[in-house]
């Protein structure tokens, strides 16, 4: 995956890119996948969507994608899970614990090639790239911590461990040149990382959401909200480290208190599935997707980046061929999804 792979964000959501356990032994899903195509009866095996923490946007927004996918798919019932994140999301769903993930660039092309927290590649398929993360490196007044060199000797939570947050805060802070001796790691997950940062016990934290996060929102009603700024400098030195990341300005008015536009990382979240999936329940899931974008809308702004120009850009890695026979073919008739569903 490259930054040239990854077309510009959709100016309507009113942000501007910069720039462009132990080692795993994968056994296929066989009884699982198997149910997935042919369970019969009137109780088939729900389908396990595993998103991230109730803090995160992964929850919410799986939560809607699993009742539209419950409506549409005839015979099956899918359901969202809360997870620690990305890289147990991707272990999860090799493994046929989970059927859907949600998961971050950096961490799905990790497991596609057996780099990073993987030390074999998983067998895994893109069902689409969803929405971008925003890389929030937050603090509050007082902590002193008003920019990246600051970190140097904080208190700083990078995430929960299993998590693709994790994964991000410790590939920008490597890529901008400070070492983890040069700061107290923690490793908490949204709410306790919110949480510290209200009553002292930590000085900074790395969150990788959407533009928006709820958690973020509430912090900055409650405390005085600093989200920090990355230089130019700090963006082009991530952006070279890994081509899944791109520099982005946050908008002012976003969050209360920060009231110019924030230079910060960003890259995009993915669905993914078990490369066994059968065709046609992957085919079915990406038109539900792509139809009932309005319908998540409701749930977090950043349904506005579910577009067909976007589903299926993912750069090397490989699409399941039934979600990509479905972009084809809703490309080939204009931008519309076949309505191949009941």
């Amino acid at each position: 995956m490259t930054g040239a792979d990854i077309p510009p964000i959709n100016s309507g959501a009113q942000i501007v890119l910069t720039s462009r356990r132990r080692p795993l032994t994968v056994a296929a899903v066989t009884a699982g996948v198997a149910l997935l195509s042919g369970c019969g009866g009137d109780h088939p095996r729900p389908l396990a969507l595993a998103t991230g923490t109730t803090a995160g946007v992964y929850y919410p927004l799986g939560g809607a994608m699993a009742s539209r996918w419950t409506r549409d798919l005839p015979g099956l019932v899918v359901k969202a899970e809360v997870s620690a994140g990305s890289v147990t999301n991707l272990i999860q769903v090799a493994n046929g614990e989970s059927d859907i993930g949600f998961g971050q660039a950096d961490a799905v092309a990790d497991a596609f090639r057996g780099t990073g927290r993987f030390p074999a590649p998983l067998p895994l398929a893109v069902l689409g790239r969803i929405y971008p993360n925003i890389v929030h490196l937050l603090s509050v007044e007082g902590r002193d911590v008003r920019s990246v060199a600051d970190l140097r000797g904080k208190r700083v939570s990078l995430g929960p461990p299993g998590s693709g947050n994790e994964v991000t805060a410790r590939n920008v802070l490597r890529a901008v040149g400070i070492a983890e001796e040069e700061f107290r790691v923690r490793q908490m997950n949204y709410n306790q990382s919110i949480n510290g940062l209200k009553d002292g016990t930590v000085d900074a934290v790395f969150l990788a959401a959407g533009l928006g996060v709820s958690s973020v929102v509430e912090l900055g009603l409650t405390r005085d909200l600093i989200l920090v700024p990355f230089t130019r400098e700090e963006i082009a030195a991530v952006e070279t480290a890994n081509a899944a990341y791109q520099g982005i300005e946050v908008p002012p008015g976003v969050y209360r208190g920060v009231d110019a536009p924030t230079l910060t990382p960003s890259l995009w979240n993915m669905l993914f599935v078990h490369r066994d999936l059968p065709a046609d329940i992957a085919r079915q899931l990406a038109e539900s997707l792509l139809t009932g974008r309005d319908e998540f809308r409701s749930v977090t702004r950043n349904a506005d980046f579910i577009q067909l120009e976007s589903l299926g850009e993912i750069g090397e890695l490989p699409l399941h061929p039934g979600a990509e026979a479905l972009y084809e073919e809703a490309r080939e008739r204009g931008g519309t999804a076949p309505g191949s569903l009941p």
